[in-house]
């Protein structure tokens, strides 16, 4: 029986039994790695995972050909800014965390900062941050992402579908709708693709520093093809059980069906060999946002860690909670896509006075001086924690188990019950390994990263 316990290692023998990352189109693309995120994910979803389905793009229509116009001419002053100002370094950075009253990227600003004369960076979340008035002045801006038309047409999509379709059926026995949801996916490929080829056929910069969202590999493939190093940085927790950065292992980096970075840096050497992600250098460069030294806090605060996949379950347990343990605060942090329902949220705890409901107007730091224990099901932020000393109750819902590298450090819990046990620390009882914890963020090194960055230019 597949649950989602074990469906990646279905989905890993698919991979390697059905040979998908050989699969090709006419014209000799090889189309897997473009569209395995996506299939896995609807797949996790049908088999009791947390994620989202990815919406159905509209139909072509005399609506979506006026919006194709209109990107296309976005994506060609674009191109003649970045043209003009022929950057050394291309960054894309997704600023979502607001720190000081701006918005940042956490991953990636403060490499940015060090060469950002010679730099010009894609904005892909923040839309305040891009002034199409100082692009179309040539003057110092944020840009925006490549804009994906509707109506581009892949005439291998049919012939894919079909392939992949297939091996669905053979390995789960379940029938999708595959044609839909590679469209997206290789639309973005494609029209990125396209766009990068025509750039760098006019100018090469020296290397492409990014996070990936997903959309980007369209401008991987048109680096690679083009001699133009890319490095990508690690923004959340990366283990095996992420599709974002785990492969079957008999896939090397050398395969030519990958559609990856030439490094790939993290945030700590704890992150290297917890996963297999096929490229060609992997390098620790630490982050100061993400590194914690032990803050001590108070033992009658608890931090719960939300995300809208896991809010409904998160909230039943610490309205429970603040029932049974009165005398407990309890500190609910939304995650940064839950920001804009904090208003009802708080409205909804209007009965609970021992809950806050927080967005981002307190930082983890702060935080961490009000708890000593933080509660999440899944998420970046219990491996924070862990490094500055808190003690981690993971409640075992949906996927919790992707946390598996941590669990000699945390206490699972399946219930309210168990939680007030937990907290009530009995001497000797619970964390008796947090001594032995490993160093899960290091302080940024500014030379590694310039080391790494001057190694892979000298190797364009």
């Amino acid at each position: 029986m597949i649950t989602i316990n074990n469906i990646q290692e279905v989905f890993f023998q698919m991979e390697e039994t059905e040979d998908l990352f050989n699969l090709q189109g006419r014209d000799g693309r090889y189309y897997w790695d473009i569209v395995r995120r996506d299939v896995y994910l609807r797949l996790h979803t049908m088999h009791g995972g947390p994620f989202a389905d990815t919406p159905l793009l509209p139909s072509p229509s005399l609506f979506t050909n006026a919006k194709d116009a209109v990107k296309q001419l976005k994506n060609w002053v674009t191109r003649q800014y970045l043209e003009a100002r022929i950057p050394k370094y291309i960054f894309i950075t997704g600023q979502r965390i607001r720190l000081q009253g701006h918005r940042i990227d956490n991953i990636s600003d403060h490499l940015y900062e060090l060469v950002s004369g010679d730099a010009v960076a894609v904005e892909l979340m923040n839309k305040a941050a891009i002034s199409y008035r100082k692009m179309l002045c040539g003057r110092k801006t944020r840009i925006p992402p490549v804009a994906v038309r509707r109506n581009r047409i892949d005439e291998d999509l049919p012939q894919i579908a079909a392939a992949i379709s297939s091996a669905i059926r053979k390995h789960f026995g379940v029938s999708i709708d595959t044609h839909n949801l590679i469209l997206g996916p290789i639309l973005i490929f494609r029209e990125n693709e396209s766009f990068y080829l025509r750039l760098f056929s006019r100018y090469r910069p020296n290397a492409i520093v990014c996070i990936n969202n997903g959309t980007v590999y369209g401008m991987y493939s048109a680096a690679k093809a083009m001699r133009v190093p890319v490095l990508e940085l690690q923004h959340g927790g990366s283990n095996y059980r992420t599709i974002f950065w785990s492969y079957p292992k008999s896939i090397p980096a050398s395969h030519p069906g990958l559609i990856s970075p030439r490094a790939y840096l993290t945030f700590s050497d704890f992150w290297i060999g917890n996963t297999h992600f096929p490229v060609s250098l992997i390098g620790s460069i630490g982050n100061d946002y993400f590194h914690q030294e032990p803050i001590a806090g108070d033992e009658n605060g608890v931090l719960f860690v939300s995300s809208y996949m896991y809010h409904d379950a998160l909230m039943h347990l610490a309205v429970e909670l603040s029932s049974l343990a009165p005398g407990k605060k309890l500190y609910y942090k939304l995650h940064p896509h839950q920001f804009s329902q904090k208003k009802a949220l708080v409205a909804a705890c209007r009965g609970t006075s021992n809950i806050a409901i927080v967005s981002d107007d307190m930082d983890f730091a702060e935080l961490f001086e009000l708890c000593n224990y933080v509660v999440g099901v899944h998420s970046t932020s219990l491996y924070i924690a862990l490094q500055a000393g808190k003690k981690v109750c993971v409640y075992k819902r949906s996927n919790y188990f992707w946390h598996e590298d941590i669990f000699e450090y945390v206490e699972l819990f399946d219930n309210v019950a168990e939680l007030c046990n937990i907290l009530a620390n009995p001497p000797g009882r619970y964390f008796q390994n947090l001594g032995t914890l490993p160093v899960l963020f290091e302080p940024f090194d500014q030379q590694k990263f310039m080391g790494i960055l001057e190694e892979v230019e000298s190797r364009a």
